[in-house]
């Protein structure tokens, strides 16, 4: 009896050790680490296009390996820029154009390419940080001793970092004429 009893102990001694090293099956180290973070728009189209003053909602999403697993990791840290050049969709096949410029032209100076920090116009869910709301401005603030010619569709580029990693996903959205919101 003694044998048998030293023998389980034995075995379960054995089996701890094992698992307390996690092995491959159960280390779960960097598991939960982003490595990519895709970036999507609300509905079926997933075009990113918003007017002037309106508002899109964009969610992200943390992934991990090659598979692309999905992650419960819901936290990032969102911004926007204004860019000067780039490529927006145009519809659900995928085709692109280029983005317009949106020109600022100090006082007495020469008109210049105009880019800018938008992550003002950014509102986080507050209870799902994995999802926003982008509404550009309805019309572009100048800085200070200048003027901005608005030309459409100017395009900004909104992206997400996640927290805890260094993965960030971004999506380039075109603010459209509301003259002709379908460019």
């Amino acid at each position: 009896m003694r044998r048998i009893v030293l023998s389980l102990a034995v075995l379960g001694a054995a089996a701890l050790g094992a698992c307390s090293g996690g092995g491959t099956v159960l280390n779960s180290v960097g598991s939960n680490s982003p490595d990519k973070v895709f970036l999507t728009v609300v509905g079926s189209a997933n075009v990113p296009r918003v007017l002037p003053g309106a508002g899109l909602p964009i969610s992200a999403q943390a992934v991990n390996g090659s598979g692309n697993g999905v992650l419960s990791n819901n936290r990032f840290i969102w911004s926007a820029a204004l860019v000067t050049s780039g490529q927006y969709i145009t519809n659900t096949t995928g085709q692109t154009k280029p983005c317009a410029q949106v020109m600022q032209t100090p006082t007495g100076g020469t008109a210049t390419p105009y880019g800018a920090d938008f992550s003002i116009y950014i509102t986080i869910d507050p209870t799902n940080e994995a999802n926003v709301i982008f509404s550009p401005p309805p019309v572009i603030p100048a800085p200070a001793g200048s003027t901005i010619a608005t030309s459409f569709p100017y395009c900004v580029v909104v992206s997400a970092t996640a927290v805890g990693g260094s993965a960030t996903g971004s999506i380039t959205v075109a603010v459209v004429n509301p003259l002709n919101p379908e460019q």
